[in-house]
């Protein structure tokens, strides 16, 4: 699989100030009486509230951002389509991204923009410092797990997914890193193991469940 390309939230547009235009509206034709249409004596019926909604009110930013993922986990295993699946992803992976820090953010999205134009080098130097700076943050991990990967340090690699899972045991991407390591150590039940796992919690990922295919086939479990 290549690599998983994140949405960063983060990134902001440029303000654009449009200066206030001073015009005087067009006159509109007096209409004739006759021409009018009856009124409509019919009453549009109020939105009905949505008492399913969950209430985050009374709960703590912490409660609130661990029941605000479950939510969102919850509606990704349900997903039926690619497309609904990435969407749901991609809410999931703007609470991940949110270290609680603005200046540990700007780093770790320092660190994808250099990765993803290869210099690798960078991208280490800004991943590294992300995990001193917050040694619990999940996403700094699995970001610097999957360069190792790319490092070819797979020892590292593994040992940064097993940190990523710790912390977050539903970090999927963690999960097909973890994946990808294993199956080059010659590893094929356990990489099948991340795969499941990575499976169960993002169902319409079809670049795991691909890899979960191969390796069933490869194992003896797949169905020719």
């Amino acid at each position: 699989m290549a690599q998983v390309e994140e949405a960063d939230p983060d990134r902001q547009s440029p303000l654009i100030i449009i200066p206030e235009l001073q015009l005087e509206p067009p006159a509109l034709p007096t209409p004739d009486p006759d021409d009018l249409p009856a009124p409509d004596e019919s009453i549009p019926e109020a939105p009905i509230p949505d008492i399913d909604a969950p209430d985050y009110s009374r709960l703590s930013s912490n409660e609130e951002r661990e029941a605000r993922l479950e939510d969102m986990f919850e509606r990704l295993a349900l997903a039926e389509t690619e497309e609904s699946g990435d969407l749901i992803a991609e809410e999931i992976w703007a609470v991940w991204l949110d270290s609680g820090s603005g200046s540990v953010n700007l780093v770790l999205r320092r660190g994808a923009e250099a990765q993803a134009r290869n210099d690798n080098a960078m991208a280490r130097v800004m991943y590294d410092h992300v995990t001193r700076l917050q040694p619990n943050y999940a996403e700094g991990w699995a970001r610097s797990s999957r360069l190792a990967l790319e490092e070819r340090d797979f020892a590292r690699a593994v040992g940064e997914a097993v940190r990523t899972l710790t912390i977050e045991p539903r970090h999927f991407y963690a999960l097909w890193t973890l994946g990808n390591v294993l199956e080059r150590l010659g590893r094929p039940d356990e990489a099948l193991d991340a795969y499941n796992e990575a499976n169960r919690l993002h169902p319409t990922l079809e670049t795991v469940a691909d890899r979960v295919a191969a390796l069933e086939l490869q194992l003896g479990g797949g169905v020719l």
